[in-house]
């Protein structure tokens, strides 16, 4: 029996957003297997719904991460029957699916795919994934001279650190990456000026993860149930996603660290520090921090972490 596609849909996306928190359980079959049993009851409809494209997409992804070619065949030929289908020309699906066959394992198919792509628009390909241009270039009765790969001459510190503190707490063993953000200061200072004030700053961090994380989460505990009602979650979804929290340990499952941005503005100034959370309410914008010397100026989402 056929349902509506967009509940459908919906109920797809609802089980990816859970699928998604840190404390599922769910496997990437459980995934597959509802994702499946739910497209197959969803009416036609279902191809003419923008968000199904990224439904099917997903799909094509998770049979590449399995190396199973014959399933991921199956929603390449899934999304030609899209309404969009058309709106690329010929030659960019036709490298697509060879990128998506060769990111599978069978390069036999990938050739076939790049072949047509090649014959419609020789030039698309060495635009593209280098993996796959290197690839295909190797095929040519008549390679292609490949350019050197360009240095970047941007200046970027970045790397990552571990807190063992906040590790504990969040129960993850991710590392969380870390960023300086160079806008103000590119011009003003040297990498090594630059890098050892990262330095400084991480350390201080390192020195403080008690304090600092508590100052955080008393910040996030004052606003998020002014927040609850904003977002509406219901029921199984509310126990899910945004529920009732008591105390900061509570916010132990919902909140994952990501990044950590350092953003100076002169090597004289206090710099601010953003922090940006991965949220189970909000796994699209997320959640920031802003701090000056170690205390909380803002919180929104992640926009509010690098400065904006």
């Amino acid at each position: 029996m056929k349902i509506d596609a967009q509940t459908a849909l919906d109920q797809i996306y609802n089980y990816l957003d859970k699928y998604s928190l840190k404390t599922s359980t769910a496997t990437q079959a459980d995934l597959i297997s509802f994702v499946e049993e739910q497209w197959a009851v969803a009416d036609e409809t279902k191809y003419q719904i923008a968000s199904a494209k990224i439904i099917m997409s997903r799909m094509v992804n998770e049979y590449i991460r399995l190396s199973d070619y014959d399933n991921m065949k199956v929603w390449l030929d899934q999304m030609d029957k899209h309404s969009s289908a058309s709106d690329n020309p010929t030659y960019i699906r036709h490298y697509y699916k060879g990128e998506c066959c060769l990111s599978c394992g069978n390069e036999e198919m990938a050739l076939h795919y790049l072949n047509l792509c090649y014959k419609e628009q020789p030039d698309y390909i060495f635009t593209r994934a280098p993996f796959c241009y290197t690839f295909f270039n190797q095929h040519l009765d008549e390679p292609v001279v490949l350019p050197e790969p360009e240095e970047s001459d941007e200046l970027e510190i970045e790397g990552t650190v571990h807190l063992e503190k906040w590790s504990s707490f969040f129960q993850t063993n991710k590392p969380i990456r870390y960023q300086v953000l160079l806008d103000e200061m590119e011009e003003q200072a040297t990498v090594e000026q630059l890098t050892d004030l990262a330095e400084q700053v991480l350390l201080s961090i390192q020195a403080q993860q008690p304090q600092l994380l508590t100052r955080l989460l008393d910040t996030l505990f004052q606003e998020y149930r002014q927040w609850q009602p904003m977002y509406g979650y219901q029921g199984e979804d509310k126990e899910a996603f945004m529920p009732d929290v008591h105390t900061h340990q509570d916010f132990a499952r919902l909140l994952t660290p990501m990044v950590i941005y350092i953003l100076p503005t002169s090597m004289q100034e206090t710099l601010a520090v953003g922090f940006l959370f991965d949220c189970s309410w909000d796994n699209e914008h997320g959640l920031g921090f802003l701090t000056k010397e170690g205390q909380v100026i803002d919180l929104g989402g992640a926009n509010v972490a690098f400065g904006m």
